[in-house]
């Protein structure tokens, strides 16, 4: 026997075609779980001399495939979208030490810049695209309320995609051998897993190892860290480093003991690195590289 259908012949026919134009309208469940994929960006200045200061922003799959698009080309990306009073984890100052948490946050993130393709600079002044982080920190609601939600901030660029939930240590990384100049440099690899930027101490001691006994120290030591072919810092004299100030007064036991030796603050992407270390004046001798996770400290 047939089975009847539990809706008569109208009543099925409106339900099919409310349940068509629905899949129609919202998309198929795996449509609707990757639309609402999020990624997490980390923003910092695009010219190493600004204010170092950084944030992070959310977005959803379509803007992310556009971002690792641009990416892949070597492109300077920038964001534009709207803002919020109010604090949110993963929008981080990873500049800052221990990596505060801004009380303002992006809302949403409706396009990008290209600044390699545009660069669009001009004299004119304008907030929406002038102020920094900081600037909005100050006072987030009065800021929204003289000049609105909107921002796209022209001296910021992505740097990174992050992963705020996921985070990693180094403990510390050191070795000890001769130098000299040139080919003769000593070299230790350093390898971040951590899913955010990380700060990291990075030292070439030489002058300070002869209280210890060791014979031939290098008198004047180098240190220069590499991730690949791009350099990210270089030093020689300790105190002559631009965030010299700063690691004397977060983390005194790390700075040198002589005034001749290298060391750097710095604030590293996930990744693997290289240092090196070499002696300035060209003699060979010993010095010790050591690398130090310092993200979470405070001295």
């Amino acid at each position: 026997m047939k089975k009847k259908s539990s809706f008569p012949p109208p009543r099925r026919f409106l339900w099919c075609a409310a349940l068509l134009l629905a899949v129609l309208l919202i998309g198929p469940p795996s449509a609707r779980a990757q639309s609402d994929e999020k990624s997490y960006y980390w923003l910092g200045p695009r010219d190493p001399q600004q204010d170092q200061e950084s944030f992070v922003v959310e977005v959803n799959a379509a803007i992310a495939a556009q971002i690792e698009e641009l990416r892949a080309k070597g492109h300077q990306i920038g964001v534009r979208g709207r803002i919020a009073a109010g604090a949110v984890e993963y929008n981080k100052n990873y500049f800052a030490p221990g990596a505060p948490v801004w009380n303002w946050h992006f809302v949403s993130v409706d396009s990008l810049r290209d600044f390699t393709e545009s660069p669009g600079d001009t004299f004119e002044v304008n907030p929406n695209r002038d102020s920094g982080p900081s600037d909005i920190a100050a006072n987030p609601e009065e800021w929204i309320r003289s000049y609105g939600d909107s921002y796209y901030p022209r001296f910021y660029a992505i740097r990174s995609r992050v992963d705020p939930s996921k985070r990693d240590a180094l403990a510390n990384v050191s070795n000890r051998g001769m130098t000299g100049a040139g080919e003769k440099a000593l070299i230790t690899g350093l390898i971040l897993t951590a899913n955010e930027p990380r700060e990291i101490v990075v030292r070439a001691l030489g002058p300070s190892l002869s209280t210890a006994g060791v014979q031939q120290v290098a008198a004047n030591p180098k240190i220069e860290v590499y991730g690949g072919a791009n350099r990210f810092g270089s030093n020689t004299d300790w105190k002559t480093s631009r965030r010299a100030e700063e690691l004397s007064r977060r983390f005194p036991s790390l700075t040198p003991a002589n005034d001749k030796e290298a060391a750097l603050l710095l604030t590293l992407l996930p990744g693997s690195y290289t240092i090196h270390g070499t002696n300035e004046d060209g003699a060979e001798g010993v010095i010790l590289l050591e690398a130090y996770d310092v993200d979470s400290s405070s001295e």
